[in-house]
């Protein structure tokens, strides 16, 4: 017979999931498998590399379960864990394609941790001086929805303003990132503002 999880409150039910219990595992992946999904989805646009994250992510969940140590919220540590999930798949997605170019202009030596690396240092720069230029409650709506997770609605409660002026912020945000960040790579710049690895 199923346990009746409904007056658990998530930290709870990972408690129980820690212990063993698969029952308790499945209530965690009910909770959260959309959830993850589509926060997955709005980052890489292609809905079954979203899935493959997201069923890795919970995996590696119950596997590591006896080693893992909430200090937040199990939803915020299940979406950072995504996004560091879908970082390192920008990672491997930039050295791949830097080896490729690499190769194709007949190159010999090659260091793709540093030349990665350097790259998304510079990326990151970018995007810090960028939200840096903007308006402050501008940036403080980013803020919360980039970093936070907080949805439209949850914004404009915080800080007492309309959900369209939350939706006037964010596309002012984004026009702003783009105009600052245009020379780069599309996918690349798009994935990293996503993740929000700075501001």
């Amino acid at each position: 017979m199923r346990h009746d999880f409904s007056t658990y409150t998530d930290e709870e039910v990972f408690l129980l999931v820690k212990q063993g219990h698969k029952d308790a595992f499945e209530e965690i992946y009910k909770r959260f498998w959309q959830e993850l999904l589509d926060a997955a989805f709005r980052r890489v646009k292609v809905q079954e590399t979203a899935m493959e994250l997201v069923q890795s992510l919970l995996v590696n969940l119950y596997i590591k379960r006896e080693t893992i140590s909430l200090n937040t919220s199990l939803r915020n540590y299940l979406h950072i864990s995504l996004k560091n999930k879908i970082l390192n798949a920008v990672r491997s997605e930039l050295v791949r394609n830097t080896y490729q170019q690499h190769i194709l202009k007949g190159g010999e030596t090659y260091q793709p941790d540093a030349v990665s690396s350097l790259q998304l240092k510079e990326l990151q720069q970018q995007i810090d001086e960028s939200c840096a230029s903007m308006p402050e409650k501008c940036r403080e709506v980013f803020y919360l929805s980039r970093k936070k997770h907080l949805s439209y609605q949850h914004i404009a409660e915080q800080l007492g303003i309309s959900v369209s002026t939350v939706e006037k912020h964010m596309v002012k945000a984004l026009k702003i990132l783009r105009s600052r960040l245009k020379e780069y790579n599309f996918t690349v710049f798009w994935f990293l503002v996503t993740l929000m690895i700075i501001c």
